[in-house]
């Protein structure tokens, strides 16, 4: 089916613990219909007075619930129970079977996301997520001056980087610095414009650099010194 840019989604959550029910919450926010399906009565209460959306009480893995839960019009279903990724991953072959075409994300706990090819469309390994915001927390408190916004491969980020005054790049114009092949400035955060050769690297400002792995180092030298 495919997501549509720029539209409302249907989207059904199975599983409505901590990692189901904020994402539930997130997709509301952004105005995206969600259903939830959730087999705990004690939470399926419990989410029913945060009013996030709709809640299906019943087993996630059962054709029936899914097929109660709307997936004939739904965009995409993301199973994010806690049983385990193999439990999530046959909840979503259910629902492919239930809905072909169907979109899937999976929670998984373990592995690599690589594993999971041809079997969802995507994964999603809260751990991680989790480690990375610590990580870039710790940093931030330590005025480390560099943060990950996203890892898009496994060799591939996006970096936030605060120009550091004595930086070989502070205060030359984008045009004037020698960047490495593999990395490219991608937004000024705070100028709100995307960057041009004329863009300069000013002092104490923060800037959203696309990095290779193997040219990171260099670049931070560049901004950081």
């Amino acid at each position: 089916m495919g997501i549509r840019m720029g539209m409302d989604l249907r989207v059904v959550v199975v599983g409505g613990h901590h990692v189901g029910y904020h994402a539930a919450r997130k997709l509301t926010d952004r105005g995206h219909e969600v259903v939830i399906v959730e087999k705990d009565q004690r939470r399926v209460e419990y989410l029913s007075d945060q009013y996030i959306g709709t809640v299906i009480h019943g087993d996630g893995g059962r054709r029936s619930v899914l097929r109660q839960a709307g997936l004939d019009r739904s965009d995409v279903v993301a199973a994010l129970t806690g049983y385990g990724a193999m439990t999530n991953v046959g909840i979503c072959t259910m629902a492919r079977d239930v809905a072909p075409g169907i979109d899937t994300v999976a929670r998984i706990d373990h592995g690599d996301a690589d594993e999971y090819t041809g079997m969802v469309d995507s994964v999603v390994y809260p751990e991680e997520l989790a480690a990375h915001a610590a990580t870039n927390e710790i940093v931030s408190v330590a005025d480390g001056g560099v943060r990950t916004i996203e890892e898009v491969s496994a060799d591939l980020e996006l970096v936030d980087v605060m120009v550091d005054p004595g930086a070989p790049a502070a205060g030359k114009r984008l045009a004037d610095v020698s960047f490495p092949r593999g990395s490219v400035v991608v937004a000024d955060r705070e100028g709100n414009q995307l960057p041009g050769p004329e863009l300069v690297l000013n002092p104490g400002r923060r800037y959203v650099l696309a990095v290779h792995a193997d040219v990171s180092d260099e670049v931070v030298r560049l901004l950081r010194g």
